[in-house]
């Protein structure tokens, strides 16, 4: 569930092996960042000016999070990001686990995503993964009480439904691929 209880927990290992693939997609893309930043479905204030996505799935209805679309560019990147949610997810054990969000997220050098809880029925059911492809030592993950350096080569649970925000001193841009992830069996 999104609330497990702690601000952040730390899941797998992912292989460098893993991460490379979508390595490469990022760099023979980059204009996808700002065309699919101006496309995405939900636009909210906490990011505004400080982040940019690229969104491969999303729900369809900010009420559940049951029903989800993808977007056409999954079909190109998917090769890249399946091989990583598949080798997170099974720490779970679900027997029916699904996605109902993934995406790219960049956090802007010297900005931050202002502290906020994520809201919406949507985002209560699902666990929120990042799995850092960039970052830098002054990226400040901020949950709770707790301040936190999330590092490339591991994945992570972040507990949404607690107020946290993110705070990019570095300069470079942090880039995270974040999914939502629940058991459909439960839900």
């Amino acid at each position: 569930m999104a609330d497990f209880g702690a601000e952040l927990r730390a899941l797998v290992p992912v292989p460098e092996a893993l991460l490379l693939p979508l390595d490469e997609m990022l760099a023979r893309h980059p204009e996808q960042w700002l065309t699919s930043d101006q496309e995405k479905p939900n636009k909210f204030g906490a990011f505004r000016g400080s982040t940019l996505h690229i969104v491969f799935q999303y729900p369809l209805d900010l009420r559940s999070h049951e029903a989800s679309a993808y977007n056409p560019l999954w079909d190109e990147w998917e090769a890249a990001i399946r091989p990583v949610i598949d080798h997170v997810t099974p720490w779970y054990g679900y027997r029916d686990g699904r996605t109902t969000r993934v995406m790219l997220a960049r956090l802007l050098a010297g900005r931050e995503i202002t502290a906020h809880v994520d809201g919406a029925p949507a985002a209560e059911v699902p666990n929120k993964i990042h799995v850092p492809l960039v970052t830098h030592p002054e990226v400040r993950f901020f949950i709770g009480d707790g301040t936190y350096r999330l590092e490339r080569g591991h994945a992570y649970e972040v507990n949404n439904r607690v107020r946290h925000s993110v705070r990019n001193d570095s300069d470079r841009d942090r880039i995270h691929l974040i999914f939502d992830y629940y058991d459909a069996e439960r839900a």
